[in-house]
Formats: C-alpha cells, structure tokens, sequence
C-alpha cells in the first residue's frame, strides 16, 4: 500500500487505490486505457465504503428491547444467505409480500443481491440463540439510496425496525446522501411509522397502493440523524 499514493494510481489500463481495510485495490482491463472519470468514480466509491465502513458495527452490538429481550445488531453479507432463508421460512405470506412486493417464492432469489456489499449495506438482527430475526438494507440506487426492512412476524412490535432504521439512515448521513426513500405498500402501518419516528421532514408518493416515503437529509436533518444515533450508542 505504501507504493500507491493516497490519492491513488492511474497507470493506463491499471488503476489502484489504497484499500480501507489496508492493502490495495488494483482493478485492470487488457485493452482500453481507464479515463480520468472511470477514476475518479472508482475513487468515490472506495472513499465511500471507508466512510460507512466504520459506522456499521461489525462486533456485537447488544442491545436490550424495552420488554426485556437482549438482541445483537451486525453487519451481515453473503454468508448469511442460508440463516436469511431460515427467516423466510419463519415469515408470513404477508410479511413477505409486504416487504418483496412480488410472489411470495421468489423472496429467496434478491437475498444474494441484496446481502452483497458490492450493492448496499446490511444490517442483521440476532437473537440470543443466534437465530436472525431482522434485516435492514441500505441499497444504492444511482444517485439515490433506498432502506428497506423485514422483520419477522413473532419479533414485529418490538422497536427492532425503527433501530434498525435508525441505524441505516446515520449511515447514509455520514455518507453525504441527500435523502433516504422506503418503498411500501399503503398499509404497511409499521414501515410508515417507523419512517415517521426519523423526525426528519417526508414526502409521500402513492399509486395504485404502492407507497414511496422519502425521507429529506438537509443538513440539519443530517446533523439531527447523527446526533440521535450518537445518544443511541451512548445508552447502549
């Protein structure tokens, strides 16, 4: 890593840049030489996996739920595809279809998509047993982000969802996002309260029961989120 400058190399068809985690990222192509703007957008992005990197807790993190229950939040990613499925199975249709919006069977296919780092972050719920009972996503869109949660049925009412969302817009915070949008259906009540419990200015987009809720990070909203998961960690 000490070779490559902290701005990081353009060398024709290499381009490398200093890892987050140590080391170094060499990314290479046999023929066309890599423009200053494929650079610069590789740069971007290794700048932004080092700034959300170290807001996601990556030990346990145990927090204990206002009826008593101790859970863990984590990072979570491919490796947990197969404990992400024993949820599925755990869930209700309309659990499922609340959060996947399609056919109930075919909620197993995104969890590779949507637990891969190349596509977002996520964020796992554990019991004590270490039985995952909640996911919150945090999903690139181009210039947008998208959150989304599912929570199994048994540990629904119960705070995990509004952390869990909590958590995941400090991120896109920290991250410069301008906004956070949650796509629901209208009678997903949960969603839209915990959307609601932000305390961060709304808009609300609905067609044919389908419901867009995105959240404004200005900011002040901006500051307001860190300072709302800074006194989090500090109760924790």
């Amino acid at each position: 890593a000490a070779a490559v400058p902290p701005e990081g190399a353009l060398e024709d068809t290499v381009l490398r840049l200093r890892a987050p985690e140590g080391g170094v990222i060499s990314v290479e192509r046999p023929h066309l030489p890599f423009t200053p703007a494929e650079f610069a957008r590789a740069r971007a992005l290794v700048e932004l996996d080092a700034r959300l990197g170290p807001r996601v807790p990556r030990g346990r993190d145990v927090l204990t739920l206002p009826e008593g229950s101790d859970i863990t939040v984590r990072r979570a990613d491919t490796r947990d595809v197969p404990a992400a499925k024993a949820m599925h199975e755990r869930c209700s249709a309309r659990t499922l279809g609340m959060r996947y919006h399609g056919p109930v069977g075919d909620a197993d296919r995104y969890l590779n998509h949507l637990l891969s780092p190349r596509f977002g972050r996520t964020l796992a719920v554990q019991t004590a047993s270490g039985r995952i009972v909640g996911l919150g996503h945090l999903l690139w869109d181009g210039d947008e982000t998208e959150v989304a949660l599912l929570v199994e049925d048994g540990w629904q009412r119960r705070g995990i969802g509004g952390e869990l969302l909590a958590r995941l817009v400090a991120m896109a915070a920290d991250a410069g996002c301008e906004s956070v949008y949650a796509i629901t259906q209208a009678s997903n009540t949960g969603m839209v309260a915990a959307m609601r419990g932000l305390g961060l200015p709304l808009d609300y987009q609905i067609e044919e029961g389908t419901l867009v809720v995105t959240a404004r990070l200005d900011p002040a909203a901006r500051a307001a989120a860190r300072l709302a998961q800074a006194e989090r960690i500090g109760r924790e």
